[in-house]
């Protein structure tokens, strides 16, 4: 994984625990001032399916004061770096403010799909935030790297880096504009997952790194402030061309194939992922499965088979889901392929990064009518006065001139004939070579913003032609930069109408392109070419064929499912008691299956429902009070804001929830410390609820008892007073009865993985040179596991500085941690 272009790891690393002065204390009282001013931040989203609109958002300036994060005292300040916050999350960055906001604006419109992808938001995210890094270079955000701890930067082949000791993305900018509002999504996502149980190694490559791909695989449109994530059907970074060389390039591995070989392979993670989410019943299964394989938490060696073992007793017929993807890649058609050129995408906008003024950069679009998969799943362009077409012989395209380069450049479409035999092999697999000029184009382009030019490419006896524009249309591209060409496909001709406007009025030039039959019939108005050479304008295709549903501004529910289905959260909570109760609840899995089958139909959607609440209602009946869990959905943890407890209610039902509790506290010989009682009522929401706090406790139980409609429910909730945080070294120290320093050292272990090294205890007198003085202690410490390691130092008149080490190999990665202690006597 480490020499590939994203990923994430465990690193080496340096934490310093500063002696506390006067500076510390300002600033953790600056710290709680800035969190107790922003913890109101809003964010107010339209989201539908995957698309999310964003309509307002709150964003803050907190300067060198560090937020309260998941990475709480393992990120720190850098030079030059300041901090800002959103609802969710804290950016440390460097770059102007525009920047800034702009990636906590994308962040927080990716926020509602990472919840719906895991199933779940990260415990105490409602005080809590996730830290992001975002330097302007790689050389920055390797000394912001340093600055928190870390030996090295960013891995050289990596465009970002999620580091597995913080839970905090790092990122910087590359060429592609795409791809630096993909990286910071993409590592945010790894970050996202880590704060849910703090690591994220539960889970094998094609969870953690096909999620993310997935999720970062986006649309987004800056002019509407428009994300779409989850976008199966695009071009720049297209995944979709990636997923078919690996498949075909491995001889069509399977499911179980992938999941059981640790190599990273990006495209087959993403036809994963897409095929298990792409109908409601799978999707619910896979929701189901990842659970299943977070609260099993298996340790990083046994990743891959455990969630092989799940993923076969989840599914009920897995050779059935095995064929199912199998069928799913093999008649994967995509619909965009960048032929050449570096193309950026804006919403339905596409672009050159550069201004190559020799070369004519070329993007094919041929969206297939017939195919079972998402195509150009995403929301089409917006009408525009410009713009005629309307049905399937039509084509439209909308050019952007960019004013300083208005009389520069090429920009236009062409439509597509034949491809020759060897292409076609080409874009079956993306194995080997295509060669371009093979192919016939019938070529439309627009040069220096004065002449139109029809050329074609194998097009057995076309003549190039071309007519200028009138004076009209290019007053009216000197006035708003825009120009629509319409096309519009007859038996004996090709009809053309440019469309500006100019004082408000569209301006209209007409011509006609005569070609006969044999020439015509190897077009098809719905698939063309983009093309550009030396500028920066946008070309935006109108085709009858990219009929993505529209969001509704005015919308104002949260449907995070593709199919825009309101009963969404109650399908869940239907299911999973299903799952849980199968042996009680007869043939449920077929019922619900043929229940499911139906939400890919809008219209059905209401029938859905309302079978489905009877659905729930006899279950509710037959399961009586074991049924309670499931079918309210409501889920009661000890989770930790600033290392002390707190109970956390989530209820996602419609209905209130009584709440009656004993709290225990108790030593860790099992004393009782305190007890305390709860009693509240619970409307739809989250709820935090205070629990009693003892430095002498060790564990803390909760004893509930829950009221959810006529149901009741027990249940014991116990953990930890201090919250487990990886990897840490703690130092005490006292004389023993000899009248010697007794240093005792606290080492906790990771969440994951073999860990072993050496703490090594260094003397140095302060007033005068004196032989190294050293002791050691051998370290093997197992994931969750605390050890004590002690070492005695002699009492001396002469001030002493003990350096206390700890060099780890922690899952195959190099630690250090450093603790000192001033002995003046």
């Amino acid at each position: 994984m480490k020499n590939l272009l994203l990923t994430f790891v465990a690193t080496a690393l340096i934490a310093c625990q500063p002696t506390p002065n006067d500076q510390s204390i300002d600033s953790q009282i600056s710290a709680q001032h800035a969190e107790q001013t922003a913890t109101n931040l809003n964010v107010d989203l339209n989201v539908q399916g995957y698309t999310s609109t964003l309509k307002s958002m709150d964003v803050k300036f907190l300067g060198k004061t560090i937020p309260y994060t998941y990475s709480d005292g393992k990120i720190g300040n850098s030079r030059g770096y300041d901090w800002w916050i959103s609802k969710h999350f804290a950016l440390k960055s460097d770059l102007p403010k525009e920047k800034v906001i702009l990636y906590l604006e994308l962040l927080e419109m990716a926020y509602p799909h990472y919840v719906a992808l895991f199933g779940m938001a990260p415990p105490n995210i409602e005080r809590q935030r996730i830290a992001v890094v975002y330097g302007s270079s790689r050389s920055r955000v390797r000394e912001a790297m340093l600055d928190d701890g870390f030996l090295r930067g960013v891995h050289k082949t990596a465009g970002g880096e999620t580091m597995f000791y913080n839970r905090a993305g790092y990122n910087f900018p590359s060429h592609r504009e795409h791809h630096q509002r993909y990286i910071v999504i993409h590592e945010t996502m790894h970050a996202f997952h880590m704060a849910l149980n703090g690591h994220s190694t539960w889970a094998p490559n094609w969870i953690t790194e096909g999620l993310a791909d997935s999720v970062a695989h986006h649309v987004y449109d800056p002019e509407q402030k428009q994300l779409t994530v989850m976008v199966f059907d695009r071009a720049p970074m297209n995944y979709i061309e990636t997923g078919l060389k690996q498949y075909y390039s491995a001889n069509k591995p399977s499911i179980e194939q992938i999941n059981d070989d640790p190599a990273l392979k990006r495209g087959l993670n993403f036809f994963i992922v897409h095929y298990l989410l792409s109908s409601p019943e799978r999707a619910q299964y896979f929701g189901y499965f990842v659970e299943q394989l977070r609260l099993a938490n298996p340790h990083s060696e046994a990743t891959l088979s455990t969630a092989n073992t799940l993923l076969k007793k989840t599914f009920k017929d897995w050779q059935k889901i095995e064929q199912g993807f199998a069928d799913f890649v093999q008649s994967i058609q995509p619909s965009f392929h960048i032929v050449n050129g570096p193309w950026e995408q804006n919403g339905n906008a596409y672009w050159l990064r550069n201004t190559d003024a020799t070369k004519l950069s070329r993007l094919d679009i041929n969206p297939s009518v017939q195919a079972t998969h998402p195509v150009m799943d995403f929301p089409a362009p917006a009408k525009n006065n410009l713009i005629t077409a309307s049905k399937k012989n039509n084509v439209s395209v909308l050019l952007n001139f960019e004013p300083a380069q208005l009389n520069r450049g090429e920009i236009g479409f062409a439509l597509q004939g034949q491809r020759s035999e060897k292409n076609q092999q080409f874009r079956a697999s993306f194995i080997g070579k295509e060669n371009p000029q093979d192919d016939q184009l019938l070529k439309f382009i627009v040069k220096d913003a004065q002449r139109l030019i029809i050329s074609a490419n194998h097009i057995k006896g076309f003549t190039s032609q071309s007519i200028a524009l009138s004076p009209a249309i290019k007053a009216a591209l000197v006035q708003n930069h825009t120009l629509g060409l319409n096309l519009s496909l007859t038996d004996t001709q090709i009809a053309m109408a440019l469309n500006a406007e100019l004082d408000n009025n569209v301006i209209e030039q007409h011509f006609t392109l005569p070609l006969n039959s044999t020439q015509l019939n190897k077009f098809n108005a719905q698939k063309i070419s983009l093309l550009s050479k030396n500028n920066n304008h946008t070309v935006t295709p109108y085709l009858y064929t990219h009929q993505s549903a529209k969001t509704q501004p005015t919308a104002t529910a949260t449907l995070t499912n593709p199919w825009l289905f309101n009963g969404y959260d109650l399908l869940e909570r239907v299911f999973k008691t299903c799952q849980q109760h199968s042996m009680q609840l007869k043939n449920c899995d077929e019922e619900l299956s043929q229940l499911m089958a139906k939400i890919p139909k809008a219209n059905l959607h209401s029938e859905v429902q309302n079978t489905m609440n009877k659905v729930a209602h006899s279950y509710q009946n037959t399961l009586s009070h074991n049924g309670l869990n499931t079918l309210s959905g409501v889920r009661s943890a000890i989770e930790y804001h600033h290392a002390k407890p707190y109970l956390n209610v989530k209820n996602p039902s419609e209905f209130d929830v009584k709440l009656s509790a004993k709290v225990e506290l108790k030593s860790r010989s099992g004393r009782v410390i305190d007890i305390a009682m709860l009693e509240q009522t619970l409307t739809p929401g989250v709820h935090t609820i205070a629990l009693p706090y003892s430095k002498e406790a060790y564990t803390i139980s909760v004893n509930q008892t829950l009221y959810w409609q006529s149901l009741v429910a027990n249940a014991t909730l116990q953990n930890t007073v201090k919250p487990f945080n990886g990897v840490e070294l703690n130092v005490s120290h006292q004389k023993n009865n000899d009248g010697n320093w007794l240093f005792k050292t606290g080492l906790t272990g990771p969440y994951s993985g073999k860990t072993a090294g050496k703490i090594t205890l260094h003397t140095t007198a302060f007033n005068q040179l004196s032989a190294n003085s050293t002791q050691q202690h051998e370290v093997v410490i197992a994931p969750y596991e605390q050890k004590n390691y002690q070492f005695e130092v002699p009492i001396t008149t002469q001030p002493q500085l003990i350096t206390i080490t700890a060099l780890l190999d922690v899952d195959g990665e190099a630690i250090r941690l450093i603790e000192t202690v001033n002995l003046t006597k």
